[in-house]
């Protein structure tokens, strides 16, 4: 039997959320589907090697804001490489794909919403906001990550309607599971003690992330050790603003191990997003143990274990956060719960290849 053939359509690829949920799907599948990855040429983080083992490979094209350079790159690609499925993965921007894939008769065209919007990203929410508009106008088929990420992108009518698919966030949880050596050798790696109590966060450094805030907290908490992991176009900016601070208990690192291993590091996680269409790293946090302190902006879907709180994120809720983080929980494992909530990827994996299989009949 030949392979339902599908493009993932990644865009840009910098080690965030969007492309761990799609490699943990490939690394499930990809002897059970032929993928295509297509990725704009600005990307930071293509796992060539991986994905090249495991029998895909890896197309550029220009970002889709030069729009002409973008659709005569996917043009070229298209009119010699036939799918079955186009699945975009880039929210509201995916109305540039999916014009293409149309356009070249790409029978199943996937829309897939991972995130929302927050008005307090004004020229980003106005831009969202008005390509929403044409979220359905070139897909067939509409996936989300969570509840608001559905809605938001697809519209109230189109979830009520049952239209949009719930895809969930899965994670390989034995990978992320809290692990001693992981522990010690990435404290080692970064001159951390024993006894320090570290607050950490992990994601790309984007305005999104709120990552200025956690800046605040270190600030009116000198006696803990702050750590944020990752990278991203932000990152100078927010060096500036720890040194412009005099913030001394807060680093950014950019890893060099691999991403797992620093849950495990933490004894407790933050995430005071100004949005998320789910919060992929809360789960991971999750599946080692940790104490989850989420913005009341994330979904409900997102602390599946219970283990955490929501907390707003006004200047004056710090008190709340640092209450929180002054009571040192300690781990607790409720791996279980993520099972049966349905966000293990061994399981997850399957129904998206059902979803696949439906789709092209």
């Amino acid at each position: 039997m030949n392979k339902i053939k599908v493009l993932i359509f990644v865009g840009r690829m910098e080690g965030g959320g969007v492309e761990a949920f799609v490699m943990s799907y490939f690394r499930e599948l990809h002897d059970k589907v032929d993928f295509t990855f297509m990725c704009t040429d600005d990307s930071k983080a293509i796992p060539y090697e991986e994905i090249e083992r495991l029998g895909s490979h890896v197309v550029l094209v220009p970002y889709p804001k030069n729009i002409f350079k973008f659709n005569k790159a996917m043009s070229e690609h298209l009119k010699v490489n036939k799918y079955d499925i186009i699945h975009s993965h880039i929210n509201t921007l995916s109305v540039f794909p999916l014009r293409m894939a149309k356009k070249y008769k790409i029978p199943v065209r996937i829309a897939h919403s991972h995130s929302s919007s927050s008005k307090k990203e004004f020229l980003r929410h106005l831009a969202k906001s008005f390509l929403k508009l044409f979220s359905k106008k070139y897909a067939n088929v509409y996936f989300a990550c969570s509840e608001s990420a559905g809605r938001f992108q697809f519209g109230n009518k189109a979830y009520d309607e049952g239209k949009v698919v719930m895809i969930k966030n899965a994670i390989d949880i034995k990978k992320f599971s809290y692990n001693i050596s992981y522990r010690e050798e990435v404290r080692k790696s970064l001159d951390i003690k024993d006894s320090d109590f570290v607050v950490g966060t992990i994601g790309r450094l984007a305005s999104a992330k709120n990552h200025k805030y956690i800046i605040s907290l270190a600030k009116k908490a000198p006696n803990f050790l702050f750590l944020i992991v990752g990278s991203g176009n932000m990152e100078e900016e927010l060096r500036e603003e720890i040194s412009k601070q005099g913030v001394q208990n807060l680093h950014i690192i950019c890893p060099n191990l691999p991403i797992n291993y620093y849950y495990s590091a933490f004894d407790i996680f933050v995430m005071p997003s100004l949005y998320e269409g789910f919060g992929l790293a809360a789960i991971e946090a999750e599946a080692n143990g940790l104490y989850a302190l989420l913005s009341t902006n994330l979904p409900k879907e997102t602390l599946i274990t219970g283990y955490g709180k929501y907390l707003p994120i006004e200047d004056n809720d710090l008190d709340l956060w640092l209450e929180e983080i002054n009571k040192k929980p300690k781990r607790e494992f409720r791996s279980e719960m993520i099972v049966r909530a349905g966000y293990d990827i061994h399981n997850a994996a399957d129904e998206l290849l059902e979803h696949y299989k439906k789709l092209v009949g």
